[in-house]
């Protein structure tokens, strides 16, 4: 069933995210042996890509068992099937390769993983995106025409769009969040605001489990200064920040950050945060070059609407990769009862779009 439909505010076709998660009959979810999780695609699936399946025993014994991938008709991903086996707990990522792919305006996929073993079958399907930036320097001034080339990635949150789309230069790596919501709130000392939350980190970064731990991102909130496209940055975390400094609920004044450009504007009940941030703050963890893999999320703040949107949890993360730790708390967010997910998902620099 096609549930996309066209967007007149930015121009793209928007699609819903769905994950589905079927387990072998008389199986309860409880009793699934492992996870499955298929991750972004970095580069465009017509240009031959590896696409990894994160799987996980959840189970207290070893597993054993075979892994396969069924990708959208007419493609082709080699091989048919692999092996794999996990201790308990343990964690890996399983690589197939796309040997014929095809590229659509929509960017999302529907892959179909599964894996049989422990007398079980566990089967997940996700709508998966390609998550890139294609190499341009747009001007920040809140005018989302510069964006048509860029690789939107679309997710639903209480019935309103979000749609993320990036750009990388040898000086920015740029961003342009469409958010669908009734009404944008500004920045001010008192009360909730709208905002945009970015975490940037190297491929290779974790979060960590406890607040003596060091933050491993660079971390963002864009707001809408209430007059015109005026936008404020603020400087959240940096690398090598104590994690128990992140967990505090924080004043956002005393961290605005200026060597961020950014512009908030609105039409046609969609608000737009275009943003800029200087690679020469992230070069030694991540150097602008094509072909570089990183780590990348945003949460959208949304109070007096959806709330938190958080693009961790329609990348499909399993219920267990929410981490108290993985974001900054700040005074003027609504947070709800239960922490976002990682902010660490995959993301890409490629050189265009085609």
């Amino acid at each position: 069933m096609d549930t996309s439909r066209p967007d007149p505010a930015c121009g793209i076709r928007c699609l819903a995210w769905s994950v589905v998660v079927l387990i072998s009959p008389g199986s309860g979810l409880a009793s699934e042996p492992v996870a499955l999780r298929t991750e972004s695609f970095t580069v465009s699936p017509a240009t031959q890509p590896l696409v990894f399946v994160a799987i996980k025993n959840l189970r207290d014994a070893p597993y054993r068992g075979t892994v396969a991938m069924k990708a959208p008709k007419g493609w082709r991903v080699v091989p048919a099937a692999r092996q794999v086996t996990l201790a308990p707990g343990e964690v890996k990522r399983v690589p197939f390769t796309v040997e014929r792919g095809l590229t659509t305006e929509a960017n999302a996929y529907p892959i179909e993983v599964s894996a049989v073993g422990a007398g079980a079958t566990v089967v997940r399907q996700q709508n998966v995106v390609c998550a890139s930036a294609p190499y341009f320097k747009p001007t920040i001034d809140g005018d989302a025409g510069e964006w048509k080339d860029a690789i939107p990635v679309t997710f639903m949150t209480g019935g309103k769009r979000t749609v993320i789309s990036t750009y990388w230069n040898r000086w920015q790596f740029c961003l342009l969040v469409a958010v669908e919501e009734a009404k944008l709130v500004g920045y001010g000392r008192d009360g909730a605001f709208d905002a945009l939350q970015v975490a940037v980190s190297p491929q290779e970064a974790k979060t960590g489990t406890s607040s003596d731990d060091a933050a491993a991102r660079h971390e963002f909130l864009f707001v809408w200064s209430g007059s015109g496209t005026g936008a404020k940055c603020f400087r959240l975390a940096e690398p090598g920040m104590k994690l128990s400094e992140a967990a505090k609920s924080r004043r956002v004044a005393p961290l605005e950050f200026d060597q961020a450009k950014a512009a908030v504007s609105r039409a046609g009940g969609v608000t737009y945060y275009e943003c800029a941030i200087p690679f020469r703050l992230m070069r030694r963890q991540i150097r602008p070059s094509e072909g570089r893999e990183f780590r990348l999320s945003i949460l959208v703040h949304d109070p007096d609407g959806t709330g938190i949107r958080d693009w961790g949890k329609a990348a499909g993360l399993w219920p267990w990769q929410r981490n108290p730790l993985a974001w900054c708390r700040w005074q003027g967010a609504k947070w709800g009862q239960t922490p976002p997910f990682d902010s660490k998902l995959e993301w890409g620099l490629c050189a265009s779009k085609y």
